[in-house]
């Protein structure tokens, strides 16, 4: 697992540079579907690629981008761009999200906010947060001062909104759904309600691993404290 989170490191480094250069014109073009069903634009294709190159030796990928392909031991998760809509409106909230599977159990999980650099990385008694910066890992540590909640596609569902405000919860939508699950010990929940897709959950749910954690068929409730959890929960099944 070590050689394939180098590789990870490696590859979202020259993602995270191209983006960082600034990017050329022809980045924000869209080049059509993608197998997840979303518009692919020219810099999802060209992240999709990198890591892929990276990537190949190490087993089967499936990628929002251009579907299943590969062969190997492994099965490999790959969201190329979680949050392309936030790069593509220059809103520093994007990244990338990897999960590496040997069968039904997840053995890696590798998230990277591509605004800043900051990576999640998680294999085996592995959990750590490092920069794509600098080569130093420290513990992922929770936040117990956090003020607010993340709700992924707020905007779909105004009645799970109102519940929350009746019961004076804050929160915020920022677009990019592996990313926020990399940091739910950082706030105070995470909420994502809408067609649920490996790409957008595998890593991050991996990572959301020793937290309270409710999970059907589209709808996601992590939380650290139990009470949050509770309160959080019913309000999102009641909102549907």
């Amino acid at each position: 697992m070590e050689q394939i989170f180098l590789a990870l490191r490696e590859a979202s480094l020259k993602v995270f540079s191209l983006i960082h250069r600034p990017m050329e014109e022809e980045y924000y073009r869209y080049e059509g579907i993608g197998a997840g069903g979303d518009r692919s634009s020219k810099i999802d294709l060209v992240a999709e690629e990198i890591f892929c190159n990276s990537l190949a030796p190490y087993g089967q990928i499936v990628s929002e981008e251009r579907g299943l392909f590969g062969e190997g031991r492994y099965r490999i998760v790959l969201d190329p761009i979680d949050g392309s809509d936030n790069l593509l409106s220059r809103f520093p909230y994007y990244g990338s999200s990897v999960a590496v599977l040997d069968g039904e159990r997840t053995l890696l999980s590798f998230i990277v906010n591509l605004a800043n650099g900051e990576f999640f990385i998680k294999y085996g008694e592995l959990y750590k947060k490092g920069s794509l910066l600098h080569g130093r890992l420290k513990d992922v540590r929770p936040n117990s001062y956090s003020r607010v909640g993340l709700f992924e596609k707020a905007y779909a569902n105004p009645e799970t909104v109102k519940g929350l405000k009746e019961a004076g919860f804050k929160f915020r939508s920022p677009g990019a759904v592996a990313l926020s699950l990399a940091y739910a010990r950082y706030v105070s929940f995470v909420i994502f309600i809408g067609e649920i897709r490996e790409y957008d959950i595998e890593a991050g749910l991996h990572q959301c691993q020793g937290l309270h954690l409710y999970r059907d068929g589209r709808r996601i409730v992590v939380a650290r404290e139990p009470e949050v959890f509770e309160k959080i929960a019913g309000i999102v099944l009641k909102g549907e």
